[in-house]
């Protein structure tokens, strides 16, 4: 199919146009997690509030393993853990390690370090 000067030329202005009037999905932004070892177990902040289409990283600067996980069937409590997606976690992380995950749906995300998860290393990310 062959298409004309005029022809194309309308067309790109119409996708001009629509790439223009269409408003910003997400921020893209990233918020940062860091874990803490003492006195407890902790997610620093323990609950972000952010947009669709941003990006929570969690570092962890200490000696001790934790995880992020988002998977209420490795929760010692699943109820501690809710997700508005398929679960997923970091698997286990270690001194220097980061984890990264851009939230794609609305909702409120519970999380655990299932190794800490009993002394109450919880955290919440909402998502808006």
């Amino acid at each position: 199919m062959k298409i004309d000067r005029r022809t194309f030329s309308k067309m790109l202005a119409g996708a001009g146009a629509m790439m223009i009037a269409s408003p910003a999905l997400a921020q893209n932004k990233t918020v940062e997690i860091s874990m803490k070892n003492s006195p407890k177990g902790a997610f620093v902040p323990a609950t972000v509030n952010i947009s669709v289409g941003d990006t929570v990283k969690w570092t962890n600067p200490g000696v001790i393993t934790h995880t992020v996980t988002f998977d209420p069937a490795q929760a010692g409590t699943p109820s501690n853990v809710a997700v508005g997606a398929a679960p997923f976690g970091s698997g286990d992380m270690e001194e220097g390690d980061t984890f990264s995950h851009t939230f794609m749906v609305k909702g409120t995300y519970k999380y655990v370090c299932k190794f800490h998860e009993a002394m109450g290393m919880v955290g919440t990310v909402v998502v808006s």
